[in-house]
C-alpha cells in the first residue's frame, strides 16, 4: 500500500513538472511545435517501452476490436497539453495545479454519479470550497500586486 501511495505522489509531482517543462518548451518553440515535440517524444518513449515488453503487445485484431470512442483519450491528451502550454506562462503554477485538481474532483463526482449511481456531496462541497479559496486568494494576490505597483511608482517619482 505504501508503494502505491508513493507512486501516486510521484505521479502528482511528475504531472506538475511535465506541465512546467511543456509550458517553457511552448514559450521557446511555439504552441504547436511544443505539442508536436511533446507527442513525438511520447511516441518514441512508447515504441521503446513496447519493444522492451514485446511479449505483452496485443495483436492487431485485439486493437481493432477496441471501440472507437476509447481512442479519444489521445486527442484529449493533445488538447490538454496544448491548453496547459497556453496557461502555464500566463497563470501562476499553483493556480493551474489547484484548478486542475478542482476539475478532477468535479469530473470524478460526475463519473461516479453516471457509472456508479453514487452522488458524492463531499467531493462537490470540497471542490466548491477549494474554488472559493482560490478566488479569494487570487483577489488578495491582485490587490497586493496593485499596491506594490503603486509603491514602485511612488518610489520612482520621488527618486527623480
Amino acid at each position: 500500500m505504501i508503494l502505491y501511495i508513493f507512486l501516486a505522489f510521484f505521479i502528482g509531482v511528475n504531472i506538475v513538472v511535465n506541465m512546467m517543462i511543456n509550458g517553457k518548451l511552448s514559450q521557446k518553440e511555439g504552441m504547436i511545435n511544443g505539442v508536436i515535440i511533446n507527442y513525438l517524444m511520447a511516441t518514441l518513449s512508447s515504441v521503446i517501452l513496447c519493444a522492451a515488453m514485446i511479449n505483452s503487445i496485443p495483436s492487431y485484431e485485439i486493437i481493432r476490436s477496441v471501440p472507437l470512442p476509447y481512442f479519444i483519450g489521445g486527442f484529449i491528451g493533445v488538447l490538454t497539453t496544448y491548453i496547459f502550454n497556453v496557461l502555464v506562462p500566463k497563470v501562476p503554477a499553483v493556480y493551474v495545479v489547484i484548478l486542475r485538481f478542482i476539475g478532477q474532483m468535479f469530473a470524478s463526482a460526475i463519473i461516479d454519479y453516471i457509472y456508479l449511481d453514487v452522488f458524492s456531496k463531499g467531493k462537490v462541497i470540497g471542490g466548491v470550497l477549494f474554488l472559493i479559496g482560490l478566488i479569494l486568494n487570487a483577489r488578495a494576490d491582485n490587490k497586493l500586486k496593485k499596491q506594490l505597483e503603486g509603491l514602485n511608482e511612488d518610489i520612482t517619482t520621488n527618486v527623480r
